[in-house]
């Protein structure tokens, strides 16, 4: 198990969700958090990852978070690094703003924060990453590789940058060669966001095909990757060739920003072909495999939540799990009705917490 230096050492919140007040110190390994249904145990976990990610997995309206009847919710967290130091993380959100520091200082960046406090989620909704838009996997993309490549969140930024402004001229109807003269700086900054996803998708499904060995044996694994143009066209043919749907339409139409990738099993889109048990297994293999591969290049472990493992996972498919979250060495944090329904033989590091009305114990 991880040592006390590292993981969400501590967490203070106040006016979250159905949580009043709560001040938690957590283990390294394993915190199993137990409770009948609706009484805030999704919230503490939604809390960490609003921690991490400055959002919620569950709303889109953050005001939302704050507590009924109060003016802001507010989080803070203490983040141990494996160099040895503790950082805070602190979040106020007031209605329509939110206030965020990390070591005393205001945040300038959320990847700043993705890189010292990386979230890895497992929820029914994860589900969006095999059967939602493009944009939810391009999120996860985005979100590992901020983690663990110091060079994608300066390209990343480049690109959007250079995104807004040629989307600005084209909604302006702007001349053609207002519009173009963004297209150089649009392709520098896509062709190294591109090669490093194109690096860390093919790293990243030897890593999950690892952990579906164990999940979902005699399966085979792969992850099929669209840049966002047409195959056989260079970024500049492309541009090229939608520049006047560009002009109708007011935006532009290739690039990073319409990537997607599919994870295929047998050669088969996991979404039309496997139950929802099995697209469950996938996922978790495929966020298991995030982990290693974020372990492997060096990253912050960072934290991993699951949420109700036991809804849609037999006993059998729960213990491979938490067999191969135990083998990462990083911490973890559990929802659970009943801790009756988890082996935790493999976890002597655990901490377990119950959640009654908002009250945890």
């Amino acid at each position: 198990m991880p040592t006390l230096t590292t993981g969400l050492q501590r967490l203070d919140i106040g006016q979250f969700r159905n949580i009043e007040t709560a001040r938690l110190a957590f283990s390294p390994g394993l915190n199993l958090i137990t409770g009948p249904n609706a009484a805030g145990k999704t919230s503490l976990l939604e809390a960490v990852y609003c921690l991490g990610r400055v959002r919620s997995f569950r709303t889109a309206h953050p005001d939302q978070l704050i507590r009924h009847g109060q003016s802001a919710f507010r989080v803070v967290g203490h983040v141990g690094l494996a160099d040895g130091r503790v950082i805070p993380v602190g979040i106020e959100r007031r209605p329509g703003a939110y206030d965020i520091h990390l070591e005393g200082r205001p945040l300038r960046r959320l990847s700043d924060l993705a890189g010292r406090f990386p979230v890895h989620l497992m929820t029914g909704d994860t589900a969006n990453i095999l059967n939602g838009g493009p944009r939810y996997r391009r999120q996860s993309l985005d979100w590992a590789l901020f983690h663990v490549e110091h060079s994608y969140r300066d390209a990343w930024q480049r690109y959007a940058r250079a995104l807004r402004q040629r989307n600005a001229a084209l909604r302006d109807h702007a001349p053609v060669t207002l519009v173009t003269v963004w297209d150089n700086e649009l392709v520098a900054a896509a062709t190294l966001l591109d090669c490093l996803r194109r690096d860390y998708l093919e790293d990243l499904s030897g890593h999950v095909a690892r952990e579906l060995a164990a999940l979902l044996p005699g399966k085979t694994f792969l992850i099929r990757y669209q840049p966002g143009w047409a195959k056989g066209l260079t970024l500049a043919e492309a541009l090229e060739k939608s520049l006047e749907r560009d002009r109708v339409r007011g935006y532009t139409q290739a690039g990073p920003h319409r990537a997607d990738f599919a994870l295929l099993l047998d050669e088969r889109p996991a979404q039309a072909d496997y139950s929802r048990g099995q697209q469950k297994t996938l996922l978790v293999g495929f966020l298991l495999g995030q982990a290693k591969l974020q372990h492997a290049l060096e990253g912050p472990r960072g934290v991993f939540l699951l949420d109700d493992l036991a809804s849609e996972l037999d006993p059998e498919h729960q213990g491979r799990v938490l067999s191969g979250l135990a083998e990462l060495e990083t911490q973890v944090f559990v929802t659970a009705i009943d801790s009756r329904a988890l082996d935790l033989a493999t976890w002597p590091a655990h901490k377990r917490f119950h959640v009654e009305h908002g009250d945890i114990r």
